[in-house]
């Protein structure tokens, strides 16, 4: 009677085996379906429940495996065609924008180039206090204070100020004679100082969304220095944060696609 029920046991254990092995299929069969049919998320899903129901179907899940990584594969190729596609749009839309800007890079001392609207060059804005603003060739914008006149003030900070009182301030730049340096001419001086990197501490952001208003700019250091941010000013600063847009999102799409290649280049090798 023993031997009797140990071998229903067994069938019974092979009989479950065998249905569990078939609902496993099953799984595989329909994620392989959804595949073929560009429903990616719905595949990964259907495969995801098969690893949590059928944890012991080893056979099953290899294949699962494979096929996930097929999934994968797919997205990042779909991944690359849209980033090809929206980098011809962005690079167009940059080409024209590129128009109205120069282009400086001294090979000795840059790594990266940088794009000054034409309207700010230096040679156009000599002998007054001004906003100076650029973008390098990755999209990183960039804001300077220009202090002209014929004692120093040394200042290491900009402050904005809206018509309602609200404002924007940036990071204090000591003097390093990089980031913020001055020089005299025939009696007259010329501080500079420029917020890189984060340090404009969303000044260039809140001009832009003020680029209607009249704005005063506030020089910060041993001594303070007021004046009125031009209408050209405050219209180069829009145009370079357009233009920093555009360059940065060509970067972004470069660098997705990279990384979609080398997933890519992975997935063969386990493939």
């Amino acid at each position: 009677m023993k031997k009797f029920f140990q071998v229903i046991m067994l069938v019974l254990l092979v009989s479950a085996c065998t249905n569990d092995q078939k609902s496993a299929q099953g799984f595989l069969d329909r994620a392989h379906s959804l595949y073929e049919n560009d429903q990616f998320d719905a595949a990964k899903r259907t495969l995801d429940s098969l690893k949590a129901d059928y944890p012991k179907q080893l056979d099953v899940l290899k294949e699962g495996l494979q096929l996930m990584r097929r999934i994968e594969w797919s997205e990042q190729e779909r991944n690359i065609l849209f980033c090809d596609s929206m980098l011809v749009v962005k690079q167009a839309e940059a080409d024209s924008m590129k128009k109205l800007f120069v282009f400086e890079k001294d090979p000795q001392y840059d790594e990266t180039g940088k794009y000054i609207d034409k309207q700010q060059l230096i040679e156009r804005n000599l002998k007054h206090s001004y906003i100076r603003s650029g973008v390098n060739e990755q999209g990183d914008m960039y804001l300077a204070s220009v202090y002209y006149g014929s004692g120093r003030i040394r200042h290491q900070q900009l402050k904005v100020i809206a018509p309602d009182d609200t404002y924007g301030e940036t990071a204090v730049i000591p003097e390093d004679g990089g980031a913020n340096f001055s020089f005299q001419d025939l009696g007259m001086i010329t501080e500079v100082v420029t917020y890189q990197n984060g340090k404009d501490n969303s000044v260039i952001l809140f001009i832009y969304n003020h680029k209607d208003s009249r704005l005063k700019a506030e020089l910060i250091g041993q001594k303070k220095y007021s004046f009125i941010i031009s209408d050209g000013d405050k219209k180069s600063l829009v145009k370079t944060y357009d233009f920093s847009v555009v360059l940065s999102d060509i970067m972004r799409l470069n660098k997705e696609k990279e990384k979609a290649e080398a997933r890519i280049a992975y997935l063969r090798s386990k493939l």
